[in-house]
């Protein structure tokens, strides 16, 4: 990682807008003057520099604010969103976007788009949003935005320094995507195979011949979560150390990684119901059919339901069985009154393919190496960033 500079001595104090422009360039007719690509900050990822997705203008658009190659967009609307991006074609773009550009040559090019990324002008355009339902920030204030400008050769030692570590966040990213696609075939492989798109309740003997299908409740006990006491929020009932799952705990874990956010007391677990180690969480109720695996006891509110396998070792192939079936709970099962909700009634008799032990065994261990490789990358993918962020903080928000 690139060392903190020692001495900024040299370094000058400027105004954002003193070496960055506002591009005013616009194009009435993009469509006419052959343009084919509208980009909108829906297409533009937090933390991303590259454009990766895009519209086709050939499919109508009111944008006119035009972007070259190498200028910067910078989402202006909700900017805690943190969108930034560099165009590496031409376009057209929203007017929540503004196209930046240097000014002159007291800022390389190539370290705008890093210096747009700090968390300090990030605060600061925060800062300067106005609006309730949709803040944006404005260029006045945008160009009031201070920091420190290091001479041209560190710039030049930044840019190399930053560049190389964005690269491998790109490559990263791109290694990413193809893992996740290769992932989510193998999960539509080895576990939809079972099931009959049309319905997940009913199958053909033909389809698969050598298919065995059980109902959930047969190879696991489905037992909803209890914490029944009124009212829930007492801070006597909270505070202690018994993990205690909640709708949002379940929606967030990945697999295994799997946090409770609050902890029952001795007195809150007198009106709670506990799972052990290895339960499969699945939500009922607001946020339908995620799933994630405990590795310690843990209770759980009553809008979650504890799936504890008969035989523990099935909980991955379980677990992965059901996170198929979650868009056939979520859009065909589902009931919806003040919000979406599932019972017991539904899930007991849910229908599931249930191979050999073997293969059942065999299809978990593929899957979650598949699974584990993604988490690598991500973990690796991150400290990427975390690099680019510790260079960014040492050289643009450490006082002088």
């Amino acid at each position: 990682m690139l060392e903190r500079p020692t001495s900024k001595a040299g370094w000058t104090r400027v105004a954002f807008g003193e070496v960055v422009r506002l591009s005013k360039a616009r194009v009435a007719e993009p469509e006419a003057a052959g343009i084919e690509r509208v980009v909108g900050l829906e297409h533009i990822e937090p933390g991303d520099l590259r454009i990766r997705r895009w519209g086709d203008v050939t499919d109508g658009t009111t944008f006119t604010t035009l972007f070259k190659p190498g200028q910067v967009l910078f989402g202006k609307r909700r900017a805690y969103q943190r969108k930034v991006a560099v165009a590496d074609f031409e376009g057209v773009c929203s007017g929540d976007i503004y196209v930046l550009e240097p000014a002159n040559d007291w800022l390389m090019p190539e370290l705008l788009p890093f210096l747009c990324q700090t968390d300090a002008f990030f605060d600061h355009a925060v800062g300067t949003s106005a609006g309730s339902l949709s803040p944006r920030t404005n260029w006045t204030s945008l160009a009031s935005f201070e920091f420190l400008l290091p001479p041209i050769r560190e710039q030049s030692r930044l840019v190399e320094a930053l560049s190389a570590a964005d690269k491998l966040a790109g490559v990263q990213h791109d290694l990413l995507t193809r893992s996740e696609s290769v992932f989510k075939a193998l999960f539509k492989e080895r576990i939809g195979r079972g099931f009959k798109p049309a319905d997940y309740q009913r199958w053909e003997e033909d389809d698969e011949p050598n298919m065995c299908f059980v109902r959930l409740s047969d190879v696991a006990s489905v037992d909803r979560g209890r914490f029944s006491h009124r009212p829930r929020n007492l801070p006597q009932f909270f505070g202690g150390p018994y993990p205690f799952a909640q709708t949002g705990d379940v929606a967030a874990a990945r697999g295994r990684d799997f946090s409770a956010s609050q902890f029952l007391s001795d007195e809150g677990v007198q009106y709670g119901k506990s799972f052990p180690p290895g339960t499969i969480f699945l939500t009922i109720a607001a946020v339908i059919a995620a799933t994630a695996i405990s590795t310690t006891e843990t209770y759980c509110t009553d809008s979650v339901v504890g799936i504890v396998p008969k035989d523990p070792l099935d909980v991955d192939y379980l677990e992965y069985t059901l996170r198929f079936t979650r868009p056939y709970l979520e859009f065909e099962v589902a009931t919806q009154t003040a919000q979406k909700n599932i019972n017991l009634e539904v899930l007991r008799p849910l229908t599931i393919p249930w191979p050999s032990k073997e293969d059942r065994d065999a299809i978990a261990k593929e899957l979650a190496a598949a699974e584990s490789a993604i988490r690598t990358i991500e973990a690796r993918q991150a400290a990427t960033k975390k690099i680019m962020h510790e260079i960014l903080r040492a050289n643009f928000e450490v006082p002088a």
